[in-house]
């Protein structure tokens, strides 16, 4: 027999987790430069970056749609990048021959520190946690839906020009930082740093998820996914 307390009881929990967004701050750094706070939102498939105020520039990330916006208010101007399947990222950016890609994990505290190396160059290292797995593979799906503009800007870059790790990071193994969960801490090659300070779960705000109407809209790449 079908409990029908215990229905009602999941129908009521599913609308609570549709009520309520995750809000998680990092501390980010770029060489030589102040520390700033970044702000992420998530609503169920749309992710949201900005600096901690509703009224700012943001960047939106919907997994369905397969676009990633940049909203620019002062211009009152969208730009959108389609993102494409990593099968066909990594087919537009060929590996360079004799290249070795390593991924290390060691023991760190409670948590795990994995670094990431190319020819013995240290790409990337992080520290994860696993807590707001969904978040973080959502994180994960948005720096792949980057990786397809990523190459592009690889192959236009001339030879002498190119950085190793970019091609790793951006292109190739994009998103690699967020797979085993919510990064705690990351330190990239060139310097640049983030830093977890916190999470919350916040009652949702549809609306910051939303992109302005009236805005002009250009589309960098392909047509976005229907």
């Amino acid at each position: 027999m079908i409990n029908l307390a215990l229905i009602v009881l999941f129908a009521l929990s599913l609308n609570a987790a549709a009520a309520e967004m995750t809000e998680i701050r990092y501390l980010d750094q770029e060489p030589e430069q102040p520390a700033y706070t970044s702000r992420i939102l998530v609503l169920g498939d749309r992710l949201r970056m900005d600096y901690g105020r509703d009224e700012e520039d943001f960047i939106l990330f919907d997994r369905r749609a397969g676009m990633v916006w940049l909203v620019a208010h002062g211009e009152r101007r969208l730009t959108g990048i389609a993102a494409l399947p990593m099968k066909k990222v990594t087919q537009a950016a060929a590996w360079p021959p004799g290249w070795k890609l390593s991924q290390e994990r060691q023991a760190s505290g409670a948590d795990a520190l994995f670094q990431v190396r190319l020819n013995d160059q240290l790409c990337v290292e992080f520290k994860n946690a696993p807590i707001l797995k969904e978040e973080a593979r959502l994180l994960r799906d948005f720096r792949r839906a980057l990786a397809g503009n990523q190459a592009d800007a690889w192959n236009g870059t001339p030879e002498a020009l190119r950085q190793p790790c970019t091609l790793v990071l951006d292109v190739r193994q994009a998103g690699v930082e967020y797979q085993q969960g919510l990064p705690l801490a990351i330190r990239y090659w060139d310097g640049r740093s983030r830093v977890y300070q916190n999470h919350a779960s916040r009652p949702a705000q549809p609306a910051l998820f939303e992109l302005p109407a009236a805005y002009q809209r250009f589309v960098l790449g392909a047509p976005p996914r229907k």
